[in-house]
C-alpha cells in the first residue's frame, strides 16, 4: 500500500538504496516475517480460492445468492493476492518503481479489497434475510414459490453486485491518477515507499485534498464501515440461529459459520487503517521508525490471511461444499481413467491390426 509523504506508510521494499542509513535489525526481522507469511498466503490462498470457484461453479451453490456471493468474494481475493505478487516484484526491482507501476499496484490492491469487504456485508445481509425467511416458511422452503423467489433474489443480487463494482470504481478512481504525486521513493529506515504529493494538483477545479481522500476512502469506506456492519450482522445472526429448527437449519447454520470466520479474519485489516491515521496526524519527527515499521510489516502478513483463508474456511465450515468437491474430483478422476483406458485399447487394436 502507498500513501502520501506525510503519512509515509506503503509498500515494504528490501533492495539497495543510495542512502547510507540502513534499517534496524528489528525492521528487517519484521519484514522477513511479513514476507514469509505473505508468500505462503499467495500460494495457498490462490489454490484454495480457485478450488472454491471450481466447486461452486459445478454445484447447486451457483444458483443460490449465498453461493454467488462466495464466488465473487473468492474471485476478488485472488486479484488481491495477485497484487501482492506485483508488490514483491516491485520489491526485487524486477518491475521498476515508477508512478505508473505504483498506480497499477495500488489499484489492484485497494479496489478488490473494497469490493470484497462490501460483498461480505451483502453476504451477512443475505444470510439475515434467509434466516427470517426460513423461520416464517420452514415448511415451504422447497415449494415452487420458494424456488421462484430464490431466482428473483439472485437476479437482484447480480444487479446489486454490478452497482457495487461501479460505486467502488468511483470511490477509488483517484488512485488511477498518478500525477497527483510528484515522485515516489524508498524510505531506507522503514523499508516503505514514500510518495511526494503534488501541491498543485487540481481535481474538478478544486485543489485535491489527499489527506481527506485517504480518510474517507481508505479508512472509512474500505475498512472501518464494512467491518463494523459485519460485526453487528454476525451478532444478530448468532442470536437468530438459535431459533432455527435443528434439522432444517443445518446448511444455513454452516453458511453462517463461514461468514463468522470470514469476519474474524477481516479484522486483521483494521490496524493498518489506524496506522494511516496515526501517520496523517503525527509529526514525522516524533514517530519511532522502528516501531511503526515493525507493526506495519507484521500486519502486512496477517492481512494476507484475510484473502487467503476464504476457500479453506468455506470447505472446513460447510459439509455440503466438501461433498461437492469430492464428487467433482471423483468425476474428473473417473473421466481421466476412461480416457486412459480407451487410449490403451486403441493402441492395442492398432498393434494387433499391424501384426
Amino acid at each position: 500500500m502507498s500513501y502520501d509523504e506525510n503519512d509515509s506508510l506503503s509498500i515494504s521494499i528490501l533492495n539497495g538504496t543510495t542512502n547510507a542509513t540502513n534499517p534496524t535489525q528489528a525492521v528487517l526481522i519484521a519484514f522477513q516475517i511479513g514476507r514469509t507469511i505473505s508468500c505462503l498466503c499467495i500460494v495457498g490462498g490462490i489454490l484454495g480460492n480457485i478450488t472454491l470457484i471450481f466447486t461452486i461453479s459445478r454445484s447447486s451453490f451457483l444458483y443460490f445468492p449465498y453461493g454467488l456471493l462466495l464466488l465473487f468474494i473468492s474471485t476478488f481475493d485472488i486479484i488481491r493476492l495477485i497484487s501482492t505478487i506485483i508488490y514483491y516484484l516491485l520489491q526485487g526491482n524486477i518491475i521498476p518503481l515508477t508512478l505508473s507501476t505504483l498506480t497499477i499496484y495500488v489499484t489492484l490492491y485497494r479496489y478488490p479489497k473494497n469490493v470484497t469487504n462490501w460483498l461480505k456485508v451483502f453476504l451477512a445481509i443475505e444470510r439475515f434475510i434467509a434466516v427470517k425467511y426460513w423461520i416464517k416458511n420452514r415448511y415451504n422452503i422447497h415449494s415452487n414459490h420458494a424456488k421462484t423467489l430464490n431466482r428473483l433474489r439472485q437476479r437482484k443480487l447480480l444487479l446489486i453486485i454490478l452497482i457495487l463494482l461501479l460505486c467502488s470504481l468511483i470511490s477509488q478512481h483517484p488512485n488511477l491518477i498518478p500525477y497527483r504525486f510528484i515522485s515516489t521513493r524508498i524510505d531506507p529506515l522503514r523499508l516503505l515507499i514514500v510518495n511526494k504529493p503534488n501541491p498543485n494538483f487540481y481535481y474538478a477545479n478544486h485543489l485535491f485534498n489527499g489527506i481527506l481522500f485517504t480518510i474517507i476512502s481508505y479508512i472509512i469506506l474500505d475498512d472501518l464501515l464494512p467491518i463494523i456492519i459485519l460485526i453487528i450482522c454476525n451478532t444478530c445472526l448468532l442470536y437468530q440461529i438459535r431459533r432455527l429448527p435443528t434439522i432444517t437449519s443445518k446448511k444455513l447454520a454452516d453458511s453462517i459459520y463461514i461468514l463468522f470466520f470470514l469476519t474474524i479474519f477481516s479484522i486483521f485489516i483494521i490496524p493498518r487503517s489506524f496506522l494511516v491515521v496515526f501517520n496523517l496526524y503525527t509529526n514525522p519527527e516524533y514517530i519511532n521508525d522502528t516501531i511503526i515499521s515493525v507493526v506495519f510489516h507484521s500486519f502486512q502478513g496477517l492481512e494476507m490471511i484475510n484473502s487467503a483463508i476464504t476457500g479453506y474456511t468455506c470447505f472446513l465450515s460447510c459439509r455440503a461444499l466438501r461433498k461437492d468437491l469430492i464428487r467433482n474430483l471423483q468425476i474428473i478422476f473417473h473421466r481421466n481413467n476412461n480416457v486412459l483406458k480407451s487410449s490403451i485399447i486403441e493402441l492395442k487394436t492398432v498393434s494387433q491390426e499391424r501384426s
